[in-house]
């Protein structure tokens, strides 16, 4: 059991108790129970895949601006983040 499977079990527990709508609880439990399945290789793929880019790059711009980075850092970041992108896998940034 892991940390993906525990959070299903506990959505069906709040679904079975009525504390949340199921149709919304059974969304994130197929979510958590994918999740739960896979590998670590299968979540490098996941974020190969470009999926997740958009929100990465989101949570960066965002994380910059709270640091209160100058738009000059914050331009230069986001191309950087870009070109790892287009040009590193997932694996090689996680192991470096």
């Amino acid at each position: 059991m892991n940390g993906f499977t525990l959070m299903a079990d506990s959505y069906r527990k709040a679904a079975d108790q009525g504390e949340i709508d199921k149709e919304q609880a059974e969304a994130k439990i197929r979510i958590f129970d994918f999740l739960a399945t896979c590998s670590q290789d299968d979540f490098y793929f996941m974020v190969d895949s470009s999926a997740f880019n958009d929100i990465i790059k989101d949570y960066m711009k965002t994380a910059l601006q709270n640091a209160e980075a100058d738009e000059e850092m914050i331009s230069n970041v986001m191309n950087e983040l870009r070109w790892l992108f287009s040009e590193k896998t997932a694996k090689e940034i996680c192991e470096n």
